[in-house]
């Protein structure tokens, strides 16, 4: 807390414009301030926040993050671009409500990301409800262990059809079918992280045509990330369901990571678990009306960054 009222004081004594949703500092158009040749600031945090406008903006000495909300009138969408660059050593990776009880404890996304001080994250695979099911899980690593072994053959049974995305240390991401590789393999690898749900959508700059005709068909909310490089992401989230916005298919935001450059992208799980959050933040909305708008509760996030500016109560959005 006395951080944050130094850093008002400060910018009030220096003429800075700020907001009240400004954690650190901001500049009068909310526009990134000066960044370094490596693209990043360097020190101190810069958070700027514009519900309204649909604009939010992060970074760091090893962070920056820019998020558009788009609308569409007709058909009726709404959908969040996250653009994401990553210094060395700063990664996407599951982040879980509780790490002692990782597949059995829940919460909702934005909670999640509070507790961890995350600054950017979307919803996972919900890989725990089908451990609790005893149901057939993928591939499924959290943190170099294994939680999950039992696949299915390529393109074979119902949604999800339990594709497999691997994090690497290195800031690598890649795509693989159900049962390409088995769970000890993808360790072998390196990977720390394997989500299963599918189906994948970019794997070598191509679209998954087959995958993408079968799987993910029905106008929902969906939720997908893709890399354009090592350190470079796009984390991507469409609303639907709603009268602001009916969802799509899987199709849908698999064409928008191949517009923004991705060679790799994913489908994660949507529906109402389908989340986007920012410092805290819950920027999508689930259901018309009032009540309790958030996401439903999961075990784990991805997410990228930690900041102590990340608000810590106060409804989701």
């Amino acid at each position: 807390m006395l951080k944050r009222l130094t850093a008002l004081l400060l910018a009030l004594l220096l003429f800075i414009p700020v907001s009240s949703t400004a954690l650190l500092f901001t500049t009068e158009d909310g526009a990134f301030p000066a960044l370094n040749e490596a693209g990043f600031i360097d020190k101190d945090e810069f958070v700027y926040e514009n519900e309204k406008d649909g604009v939010w903006r992060y970074c760091s000495d090893t962070l920056k993050v820019e998020i558009f909300r788009r609308e569409q009138a007709k058909p009726a969408r709404v959908w969040y671009e996250a653009e994401v660059w990553a210094a060395e050593g700063e990664t996407l990776r599951m982040i879980p409500n509780d790490a002692g009880k990782w597949m059995k404890s829940t919460d909702y996304p934005y909670k999640i990301a509070r507790k961890n001080r995350t600054v950017l994250a979307v919803s996972s695979d919900y890989a725990h409800l089908r451990i609790q099911k005893k149901q057939r899980t993928g591939i499924i690593i959290r943190g170099g262990v294994i939680y999950g072994q039992k696949t299915r053959a390529k393109n074979k049974g119902t949604f999800p059809n339990l594709d497999c995305m691997a994090l690497y240390p290195d800031g690598d991401m890649k795509v693989f079918w159900s049962d390409e590789k088995t769970a000890e393999e993808y360790l072998e690898d390196g990977a720390y992280d394997v989500l299963a749900f599918g189906p994948w959508l970019i794997r070598d700059g191509e679209l998954n045509e087959t995958g993408l005709k079968k799987y993910g068909t029905s106008k929902a909310q969906r939720t997908a990330v893709g890399m354009v490089e090592k350190g470079h992401y796009f984390l991507m989230m469409l609303e639907g369901r709603i009268t602001r916005s009916k969802g799509d298919t899987c199709a849908f935001l698999a064409e928008k990571l191949l517009e923004k450059g991705c060679v790799t992208a994913m489908n994660l799980d949507g529906g109402q678990t389908s989340s986007i959050v920012f410092m805290g933040h819950q920027l999508c909305r689930m259901k018309n009306g009032t009540g309790n708008l958030a996401s439903r509760r999961t075990a784990d996030i991805l997410g990228i960054g930690t900041s102590e500016y990340v608000r810590e109560t106060g409804d989701p959005f």
